[in-house]
């Protein structure tokens, strides 16, 4: 988030230095704009709208940065609908759609295209620049050499006044270079200007691209194929919707910011572990047997309090039954996925922001996939 708004203010700084530079100098650059008013005001108006165009596309991608670390945090409804971001809105607007790898490939590709897109307006101003700069160096050297060939051409060697004659014509020839240095140094100093605040808006651009691949391959990459959840739910107890229900507590947790590791199977039953940010771990399931899940739970803690020092990972069951029965402490209760998914909302994630805590969010995400694969044998 920081990265993203500094190169804003990287924008704004230098744009308000340019415009306390021009009012410092304002009778140079006066001089320089009326040496060829028509030719230098078309480049100093392109200057402005690719000045403007850049803010403009800058602050069109705020929002729809701001929705996207929304929805990270499991603030799926944030009042905003995005443009640039859409297809991944609409991918996401059925939070039990399955996204395979090909799939999501698909959805960045397009997101990358439509940021190709705002890049190539602000490329084409910055190459419009260049051009008209160009052209004003071509424009003036027409003058200057057409100046030129017209004093050689009417000028008399033999007369007494042949120098205030040539001091009389070379007024033409000087103009076109006035022409063609201003022009070009219009240009080309536009182009720069155009050119480094673009590449500030490729950096948001490019930052903004990045967190959302990173997420999307995290949360929606890990779901397992559909293969392989039914082959982990054919033997489970729970025969009617098995499949159905541990999608949608699969969905519940990714859409509240935790980050789902693995769908195993303990005893027969499906079982989702989700790891969450201050060393929480969840196991979801259907399973209402009160021992069995004493039994994980009890099991967690010795291998925890084995291997782990001064760290408590604090675990928690969440069980998704329609059976009114007491299975104990640390296991919450839900009659169904919708209920499950309603206190996920209300108690998201916290996605870690800073490098040290995404590295300790990693290594202890890790430690607890090793625990899980070792009990679930």
């Amino acid at each position: 988030m920081k990265k993203f708004h500094r190169n804003l203010n990287i924008m704004s700084v230098f744009t308000a230095v340019l415009l306390i530079l021009a009012l410092i100098f304002w009778r140079t650059f006066l001089n320089i704009a009326i040496t060829n008013i028509i030719l230098n005001g078309i480049i100093i108006g392109t200057i402005f709208f690719g000045i403007g165009l850049c803010f403009v596309n800058m602050f069109k991608l705020l929002p729809e940065y701001n929705w996207m670390h929304a929805y990270f945090k499991g603030r799926a409804n944030y009042g905003f609908s995005p443009k640039l971001l859409r297809p991944i809105s609409l991918a996401l607007r059925n939070k039990h759609l399955h996204i395979s790898t090909s799939d999501l490939t698909e959805l960045l590709d397009l997101v990358a295209v439509r940021i190709e897109e705002e890049r190539d307006s602000v490329r084409y101003v910055t190459n419009t620049l260049i051009f008209l700069g160009l052209l004003g160096t071509f424009w003036g050297l027409i003058i200057t050499v057409g100046g030129f060939a017209q004093i050689l051409m009417n000028i008399n060697f033999d007369s007494a006044s042949v120098l205030h004659e040539m001091q009389l014509g070379m007024a033409g020839p000087l103009s076109g270079m006035a022409t063609a240095f201003t022009s070009s140094l219009l240009g080309l100093a536009g182009s720069l200007i155009v050119g480094f605040l673009g590449l500030q808006l490729q950096f948001a651009q490019t930052t903004m691209f990045n967190e959302l691949s990173d997420f999307m391959s995290q949360h929606i990459l890990q779901r397992p194929s559909e293969d392989k959840c039914n082959q982990i739910c054919e033997c489970a107890p729970v025969k009617e919707d098995t499949y159905t229900k541990i999608s949608e507590m699969f969905d519940s947790f990714t859409s509240a910011g935790y980050d789902v590791r693995q769908l195993t199977r303990l005893d027969r039953y499906p079982i989702i572990v989700a790891v969450g940010t201050h060393e929480q771990l969840f196991i979801a399931t259907l399973c209402d047997d009160r021992n069995l899940l004493q039994s994980i739970l009890k099991q967690l803690d010795l291998c925890f309090a084995d291997t782990l020092d001064n760290i408590h990972i604090n675990t928690t069951v969440f069980c998704v039954s329609s059976n009114n029965v007491d299975l104990g402490d640390r296991v919450k209760r839900f009659a169904t996925t919708e209920a499950l998914d309603n206190y996920l909302m209300k108690h998201p994630n916290n996605i870690p922001e800073t490098s040290e805590d995404k590295d300790t969010f990693a290594a202890y995400a890790e430690y607890i996939d090793a625990v899980m694969e070792y009990i679930s044998k």
